[in-house]
Order: C-alpha cells, then structure tokens, then sequence
C-alpha cells in the first residue's frame, strides 16, 4: 500500500467512527493506555492499531497512543509487553508471527503460554495460494497432481520465509505426499514479480489484491479457515483437512495478569468496533475478513495453534 493509500484510509476510518455521549459509557478501567505495534509505520500492521485508536476515541474518548517498535520479527516489542505492568497502560498488536512461530525458530525471553494476556482478536487476513492468470493450473487439484507427477518441479514462494504461510502450505504438500521446490524471497512484492516474470508457479501471500483486481491472478486455495475459499474454485485448507489451517489475524493482547474487567472492557470495545462502518472500510482495505473472538476463544486459538505450529516446525526439519 502507497503512503497516499495509507493516508486517505486513516482518514476515513477517523471520519466514520461513531459520535457517542461518553458519559453513556464506562470508563477506562485502567491507566492511559499505549498500544505496542512491532511493525514499522505505514504497513498493514499500521493500518490494524490506527482502526482501534481512532474507534477508541471516537466513541469512548480514550486517546490510544500507537507505539512503533520494529525490529527482530516484532519479537523485541512483544517482550516489552512481557516487562510491562498489568494494569492496563499497555497493550499490543497481535500476530501470529512472533507470538506463535518465532518461539519455535530461536531464542526468545518469553512464553506465549504464560507471559500474555490475549484479549480479543478482531480480523483476519486472507492468505490465498495464487498463480498467474494463464496458468495451466485452474484449480487447487491441478496444481496437486502435477507436483505429483513431477517431483520438485513446482517451484513456490511466500512473503516471508518459515512464516505461517510456508509451513502451513509446507503442511498440505506433506499430507499430499507432494515435493515441491520453495524459493525464499525478501518479501511478498517479490515473490509476486517472480511469478508474475514466469520464474516461479504459485505464491502463497496477502499481497494478491491489486493483481486479483486487474486480472493477472488466479486463486487456487486459502490457507486460513476462511474468506476465498467462498470464490468458485477456491479450497481451503480447513476443509481439505490440512495440518495448518490457522488465520493470520490480527487482535490485542497485553501482559500476564490483566484483570477481568480489564478484559472485559476490551471486548466490549472490540466487539462494538466490528459493527462500524469504520470496520467495514478498514477490511476492504487490508482484504480481511470479520473474525472477532472475545478472550477465552482468542486464547484457546493461540494455544491450539501454538502447538500445531510446533509440530509442523519439527516435520520441517527446521527449529533451530
């Protein structure tokens, strides 16, 4: 997404966020909160807190500050959610990636099962397997049956290299009994131009919108339980009983110990943010899909998911 992109839709969400007496709702349960994001500014990422942070303020009158902390995988900021106090000040930007998958690759100082408190999650992400719109493969099964027959011919490539699209994506060619070639790339920009320059057969990525939208793509299956999969022609991996069919979602969390009323307060939010307009623009946006969880079913996923990773991550050959 272009900085203009990125402007223009900050700008909306702000606008439709809804006008509300705030001494018709509760207060902050806390202190002044900062929400962690370990992402650079004008990404996705950026895109998730602002949503929040405008809704916030907008109907509660809670100024939610984002706090940009890249760096490590978005490991270095969740540890600062580890060290910091329960008491509501800080929460975070949820991803699967360092909470779920960099545990199992290196040396982090925290547990996802026991330093965190997961609040609620609020979206999630398509993550489609695609190929060019010309293509000899039409469907999902073409693609199968020629790696099939034609081991390690099948060259691919996700945004990020043991991200969850490559092991969830590893996951289903295991249980196809198919051998198929990764390609690593910097990104998902780059990996589209390889496959779009006819170096490569199929990329596993979010990056696919403005390629679906001209033309020059062909979705075949989706990684996560849900959204393409209702295309005609698009599987998903859930319903194809893959080992890895996990959404790549975005949601809040903060450090072990927040109270219940706390958390509460949280979901309430959330909850009411997924019925905005504001939350309808912020979706085609990001090309996500509604996929709210209060924090019991939130933490229960992140738990499942966890171990689920973990397993794959050794069939991989490749925990560190």
């Amino acid at each position: 997404m272009n900085r203009r992109h990125f402007m223009s839709a900050v700008a909306a969400f702000a606008a439709a966020a809804p006008r509300i007496s705030f001494a018709e709702t509760p207060p902050y349960p806390g202190e002044k909160p900062t929400m962690i994001v370990g992402f650079s500014a004008g990404g996705a990422g950026d895109i998730a807190s602002r949503v929040v942070a405008n809704y916030l303020k907008a109907a509660r009158g809670v100024v939610l500050t984002p706090d940009f902390r890249p760096g490590a995988g978005g490991t270095i900021a969740t540890d600062q959610v580890r060290r910091a106090p329960a008491d509501g000040s800080v929460v975070s930007l949820f991803s699967v990636s360092p909470l779920l998958v960099a545990p199992h690759l290196a040396a982090v100082p925290y547990d996802p099962s026991r330093d965190f408190t997961f609040i609620a999650s609020y979206v999630g992400i398509s993550v489609p397997c695609f190929v060019r719109s010309d293509s000899p493969f039409r469907t999902w099964d073409d693609l199968v049956d020629y790696a099939r027959k034609a081991p390690a011919k099948l060259r691919w490539a996700t945004a990020a290299p043991r991200g969850l699209a490559h092991i969830a994506t590893d996951a289903a060619f295991r249980t196809e009994k198919v051998t198929a070639t990764f390609v690593p790339f910097k990104g998902g920009a780059d990996a589209v131009t390889a496959l779009l320059g006819g170096h490569i057969e199929m990329v596993v990525s979010s990056d696919f919108g403005p390629h679906l939208a001209a033309g020059s793509v062909r979705l075949l299956a989706e990684t996560s339980p849900n959204p393409s999969g209702s295309l005609p022609g698009v599987v998903t991996f859930a319903e194809r009983g893959y080992p890895i069919a996990i959404p790549a979602s975005y949601g809040l969390f903060g450090p072990a110990g927040m109270s219940p009323e706390l958390v509460t307060w949280w979901e309430n939010v959330i909850g009411e943010m997924t019925g905005s307009s504001a939350y309808a623009d912020f979706l085609k946006v990001i090309n996500g899909y509604a996929l709210f969880q209060k924090s019991e079913a939130f933490t229960s996923m992140v738990r499942g998911a966890y171990t689920a990773l973990g397993r794959q991550i050794d069939a991989m050959g490749i925990r560190l």
